[in-house]
């Protein structure tokens, strides 16, 4: 097996692995969060991916701090919650993941969602905060005060390097206007029916690198195309002797972004980091597959207005 450890500079310099570990919706299982990190970092992964949200912050923590892997070749992503958008609370949430994930400092630090809510404290329990019909109000809490308190992080010595996650271009763009460090990593929803052509190009030209989430389309979820029987993934999968999974996580790779899969299972966490070299002709026919067939808009906040619910985000 030849390890996926392709590497990207960011724009401050670090090294940011292509392929990491997803640990979203492990929170009602934190051992096999533990276990999938201490195997994914065994067989290779440097890059695991969590949120104070996702709450396996403590058992990715523990898998990394018993890895006897410098701490310095793992890169740990976590984000902000929508609760602490406020600037005054921005360093004591950072504090509180870098608290549970056992560590000096983050790699990479990023406000999960541009909306804000307001703040009802910084416990588990307190991050829903829907009112009486179940919607959730936001508050006004302008992104660049966020954004300034998120420096703070860097200057204080908290952070590496920080970033954004589902934000639309004329967000980063009014962002990057006012901005005084610099977005390092943009994530959001990239699969083959969701390409995201537009927003890899102007990251590309910003000079910001993305990470898909949901590379593999989200097999399982209801209204999701199903990427893993697509004709085009089935043939390119049987010309290079590997599964669905493998190209769709490679193909994201030949595109210049970083993917984050997540799985439990031990013979899929080591496939997951398998990297082979695709042509361009198949990595274009795979892009074709969103261009006939569309699953909704390219931006992540289309279906996500502002009092909409977003705790079933598939990440």
């Amino acid at each position: 097996m030849t390890i996926n450890n392709h590497t990207v500079k960011l724009n401050n310099g670090y090294d940011f692995p292509l392929v990491g570990y997803g640990t979203f919706g492990g929170h009602a299982a934190p051992t096999q969060v533990y276990n999938g990190s201490k195997i994914a970092l065994e067989v290779g992964y440097r890059h695991i991916d969590t949120a104070y949200l996702y709450r396996t912050e403590e058992a990715v923590g523990k898998a990394v701090r018993e890895s006897n892997i410098p701490r310095n070749e793992i890169f740990i992503t976590t984000k902000l919650w929508q609760t602490f958008h406020e600037p005054q609370h921005v360093r004591p949430a950072c504090e509180r993941s870098l608290k549970l994930l056992g560590l000096d400092y983050i790699d990479l630090y990023m406000i999960h969602w541009p909306m804000s809510w307001e703040f009802h404290g910084y416990e588990f329990d307190d991050l829903k905060v829907c009112n009486e019909d179940g919607d959730i109000p936001v508050t006004s809490v302008p992104i660049i005060d966020t954004w300034h308190a998120m420096e703070g992080l860097v200057k204080a010595g908290l952070v590496k390097s920080i970033g954004v996650s589902n934000f639309s271009i004329s967000q980063i763009e009014d962002l990057i206007k006012q901005c005084e460090i610099k977005p390092a990593v943009h994530q959001l929803e990239i699969h083959p029916s969701l390409p995201q052509e537009e927003m890899l190009e102007f990251c590309n030209k910003h000079n910001i690198v993305l990470t898909a989430y949901s590379p593999l389309a989200n097999p399982g979820y209801s209204g999701v195309p199903s990427m893993f029987s697509d004709p085009v993934v089935l043939r390119i999968a049987e010309k290079y002797g590997k599964t669905p999974a493998q190209v769709l996580l490679n193909w994201g790779v030949a595109r210049g972004y970083a993917v984050i899969p997540k799985s439990v299972t031990a013979e899929r966490i080591e496939a997951n980091v398998e990297y082979f070299e695709m042509n361009k002709k198949d990595i274009e026919a795979i892009l074709e597959i969103g261009k006939r067939n569309p699953y909704r808009s390219g931006s992540p906040l289309k279906d996500f207005g502002p009092s909409n619910n977003i705790f079933n985000e598939s990440l």
